[in-house]
């Protein structure tokens, strides 16, 4: 089975997982099984964790809320969309560009998410090996073009 991000959602929320099973009707061990990825629910239990959780089915399965342009969400979408094109405007068009800043967007999300120092170091080590596996690719890209 697949990771997903219930048991996140569900202890930010103070809910505990016999409690939480009682409300949607399904077992503990169900819940269990699915929070530690080693079953699924149905698409009707998957409903219903989302509607007692109050979030989407999509926010269970990937962990992205699918609500985030409060004000603060605006502001961060807007310094995404500032920063992409203030690095790259010479170098992309504007649908590439659009990526860029959505993909800038969601790595700010994610960074801001994360708690302790330890934990944001981590995430930056892990962008620095994403940024040297992109380069290689465009490395490729462009050799493969010239071809």
């Amino acid at each position: 089975m697949s990771q997903n991000f219930l048991k996140q959602i569900r202890e930010a929320k103070n809910i505990g997982q016999s409690k939480l099973a009682e409300k949607v009707g399904v077992s503990k061990q169900l819940l269990s099984g699915f929070e530690n990825g080693r079953s699924g629910v149905s698409n009707e239990v998957l409903q219903k964790l989302a509607r007692e959780l109050n979030v989407t089915s999509d926010t269970i399965l990937s962990g992205k809320s699918s609500n985030p342009f409060d004000d603060a969400g605006r502001k961060k979408l807007t310094e995404a969309m500032n920063m992409t094109f203030q690095f790259y405007s010479d170098e992309f068009d504007k649908e590439t560009m659009i990526k860029v800043a959505t993909e800038v967007y969601g790595l700010m999300i994610d960074f801001d998410e994360l708690k302790t120092k330890s934990k944001k170091n981590e995430f930056r080590q892990l962008l620095e090996e994403k940024i040297i596996i992109g380069l290689a690719a465009k490395c490729l890209l462009n050799l493969k073009n010239k071809k």
